[in-house]
C-alpha cells in the first residue's frame, strides 16, 4: 500500500488519475462481462391468461403407489388388469379388496405394500418370459400363507420369484414354498 502523504503533489495526481482509471476499467470489465454472460430472464404470462396445468390422475398407468397417495391399493390393482381407471365399487376392486384382506392377514405388509410388491414380482416374471399378474401372484401366496403366521411378503415373494425361475412352474413353486416355513419379515417393511 502507498503512503499518498509521501508522495509528491504532481505524482499525487497521476497516481489518482491512474487509480480511477484502473478502477473504471476493472468496473467496465465486470459489467460487459456479467451482461454478456447474462441470459434473458423469461417473459412470465399474466395469471389469468396462462392456462392452468392440469394432470390428470390415472391410476391404471402408475407403476408404484407411495404411502401419501389417495388411492385404495384393490382399485389400483383393478384399474391396472382393466388398463383403464374403474370405480372402486367395480366387481374387480371388490373382489380384490377382499384378496388383499386374506393377505394383510397372513403377512405383515400392508395392504399397499402386498399390492406394490405383487406388480414388482409380475414385472420380475415377465422379464423371464412369465406371464403371472398380480392378482394371481398374491392368490398364490395367501393359498400358502396361513392366517396369522404374519410372514413377510416381500421376502416370500423373493422365494417364490426363485422357485418359479428353479421349478419353472407355477404349482411347482408353490408347492415348494408350501413345504417350508415362510420367511419372517426383515423388519424394514412399512406399513
Amino acid at each position: 500500500m502507498i503512503n499518498i502523504k509521501s508522495v509528491s503533489g504532481s505524482k499525487r495526481a497521476s497516481f489518482f488519475q491512474y487509480s480511477l482509471i484502473k478502477r473504471s476499467a476493472t468496473l467496465a470489465f465486470c459489467f460487459l462481462f456479467l451482461t454478456a454472460c447474462d441470459e434473458p430472464a423469461p417473459q412470465e404470462k399474466p395469471a389469468a391468461s396462462a392456462p392452468a396445468k392440469s394432470e390428470v390422475f390415472t391410476a391404471a398407468g402408475r407403476s408404484w403407489i407411495d404411502i401419501k397417495d389417495n388411492i385404495s391399493p384393490a382399485v389400483w390393482l383393478a384399474s391396472r388388469e382393466a388398463g383403464h381407471d374403474v370405480a372402486p365399487n367395480d366387481p374387480a376392486a371388490v373382489s380384490l379388496r377382499a384378496l388383499l384382506d386374506d393377505a394383510d392377514a397372513r403377512f405383515t405388509e400392508s395392504p399397499r405394500m402386498i399390492a406394490n410388491r405383487a406388480v414388482q414380482v409380475q414385472a420380475m416374471l415377465a422379464e423371464r418370459g412369465v406371464k403371472e399378474s398380480a392378482r394371481e401372484v398374491i392368490e398364490g401366496l395367501v393359498s400358502i400363507g396361513h392366517v396369522g403366521e404374519r410372514a413377510g411378503f416381500g421376502e416370500t415373494c423373493q422365494h417364490y420369484v426363485n422357485a418359479r425361475a428353479a421349478s419353472g412352474s407355477r404349482v411347482a413353486a408353490l408347492e415348494a414354498l408350501r413345504r417350508q416355513p415362510l420367511p419372517p419379515p426383515s423388519g424394514s417393511e412399512e406399513r
